[in-house]
């Protein structure tokens, strides 16, 4: 800053310089004693000094106002960033969400327009799925507004677990797959509300993609770790790095209609947010095995 202070003021400092050595020579000339020269150059340095000083002040205190000026602009330039994509990410996933959810209202209207058997059981799916993608859709804006609070408690396995296999009980039966879980009353550290939503997306995407088939809930105490497995479809090898990511769906995403690429975007913020880690072991016809790793209690 003095530098730049210094460049500001190099006219007036090669001015005054001129105008001293004239008076030098002026003084030499003339003979005239060079003491009164000394003493009005003294006088006029200080009064110089003191201007340049007041100056240097003035030119200081412009900068850091320029300095936070710029500062304030760089931030709201960001926050308009931001806010443009806020807007197109919500727009971009409800765009999806609207298309997805149409289809279970559409299939309920269906159902309910014919006379056949288990109607009652088949809309009963269908509002589950209605449900879910309802749920979804808060979360995701929860996720983007920063406003998921955590409240850290101790809770039991079954305490998660029990309420998600009650509300998926009709789709268990209704697309004859087997679920395997014992009652576990082991405790961990967590948000029960965050953790079930992470749980539910992890269940309802094993519940895709092993129809007619098995899914295994167990719990290492050990190791804290909750293990939701399937031996469904499986997931491609080169599709595991990238199933968190938003609106990726993968291979199997793509020949099912139901996925939204989202649901497992969500479990890896919320595990990020809770500091779970979540990791998952798949192949194509291998089924998939996610584990939820919780904080020891400790």
């Amino acid at each position: 800053m003095f530098l730049s202070f210094i460049k500001s003021i190099r006219n007036e400092i090669t001015i005054i310089f001129c105008i001293f050595l004239l008076f030098a020579l002026i003084f030499y000339l003339f003979s005239l004693p060079f003491s009164a020269f000394g003493l009005a150059l003294g006088i006029v340095l200080l009064i110089i000094v003191i201007h340049w000083w007041v100056k240097y002040l003035g030119f200081k205190r412009n900068e850091d106002l320029k300095e936070k000026v710029d500062n304030l602009e760089n931030e709201l330039t960001e926050v308009k960033n931001r806010q443009v994509e806020y807007r197109n990410d919500v727009e971009s996933y409800f765009l999806t969400w609207v298309h997805q959810i149409k289809t279970p209202i559409t299939a309920s209207q269906l159902l309910l327009e014919r006379n056949e058997e288990n109607v009652v059981n088949r809309v009963r799916q269908e509002i589950v799925q209605i449900d879910n993608y309802t749920s979804l859709a808060l979360s995701y804006l929860k996720l983007l507004n920063e406003e998921s609070d955590m409240t850290i408690s101790s809770v039991t396995v079954n305490e998660l677990i029990r309420p998600l296999i009650m509300k998926y009980r009709i789709q268990f039966i209704e697309q004859h797959t087997k679920i395997h879980y014992e009652k576990c009353e082991a405790t961990v550290l967590t948000d029960a509300q965050w953790a079930s939503i992470m749980i539910e997306q992890i269940l309802n995407n094993a519940l895709k993609y092993a129809r007619g088939k098995d899914i295994w809930i167990e719990f290492d105490s050990a190791k804290q770790t909750l293990i939701i497995k399937d031996n469904g479809v499986g997931i491609s090898k080169a599709d595991i790095p990238k199933i968190f990511d938003k609106g990726y769906s993968g291979y199997n995403g793509r020949l099912n209609e139901e996925s939204s690429g989202i649901g497992l975007f969500i479990v890896k913020h919320i595990s990020n947010h809770l500091n779970h880690e979540v990791d998952v072991d798949s192949g194509l016809g291998e089924g998939t095995t996610f584990k939820i790793h919780f904080p020891n209690e400790d």
